[in-house]
Order: structure tokens, then C-alpha cells, then sequence
């Protein structure tokens, strides 16, 4: 078996996600991260700090098939099949998809869980 980690860009993954060729495995749990952690997520990611572990899997070898679903946020066209599952990072990677790449507000939630509508600028 073979890891790589290949070097790609944040605006690259987003690209990706954008797309459909990056997709989550059915039985990921739903996106559901608050403003809070979506603005420390943000900051992270301007300070240049590492984000922590994204793990994909390539689709289309022999065996187990999970059926795929696009990222919360994204607009992908049904049937679109992804090249990669989204196995690790999910929250992560959807915070700043729907933050930097969706082109719409992000529906989230304040500290006390009420829904809120948020737009947020780099």
C-alpha cells in the first residue's frame, strides 16, 4: 500500500471540492461547525499554522464502493462521480470551502447554537 502526500494548495482542494472531484463517503456525519471555531479555523489558516490531517481516498480500484455525496455548500451536479473520497477533515475542509469558495454566506450557528447567516473576509 501507498500514502503520498502531495504538495497541494488550499485554493487547489477547494478547487477540488468545488467541482466534485473531491466528495465525502455517505457515512460521514453532516457539517456542523459554529462561527467560533470556523473564525479560529480562518486565523489559522492566515497565520500560515498547519491544519491538521486531510485524508483522501482515491475512487474507482476493485472492491468496497461507498457512494458519494458532495461537500455541504458545494453545488455539485448530480451524478458527478469524485476522483477522491474526503476521509479525514471533513469539518475543516467544509468550513472553508463554504467560507472561501462557495461565493454565498455560511449558515452556521453562534456560541449559544442559534443559526446565524455569516460572511467572512480574508
Amino acid at each position: 500500500m501507498l500514502f503520498e502526500s502531495p504538495p497541494l494548495s488550499l485554493s487547489e482542494l477547494l478547487d477540488d471540492i468545488h467541482v466534485g472531484k473531491i466528495q465525502l463517503p455517505d457515512f460521514q456525519r453532516p457539517w456542523k461547525w459554529d462561527d467560533e471555531r470556523i473564525v479560529s479555523l480562518l486565523a489559522t489558516v492566515t497565520l500560515g499554522y498547519p491544519l491538521g490531517v486531510v485524508m483522501t481516498l482515491r475512487t474507482g480500484g476493485h472492491g468496497t464502493r461507498f457512494k458519494p455525496r458532495p461537500l455541504s455548500g458545494s453545488h455539485v451536479p448530480p451524478g458527478t462521480e469524485p476522483a477522491e473520497l474526503l476521509m479525514d477533515g471533513q469539518q475543516r475542509m467544509t468550513s472553508l470551502y463554504q467560507a472561501l469558495r462557495s461565493g454565498g454566506p455560511v449558515e452556521t450557528t453562534d456560541s449559544r447554537g442559534r443559526p446565524i447567516t455569516r460572511w467572512y473576509y480574508l
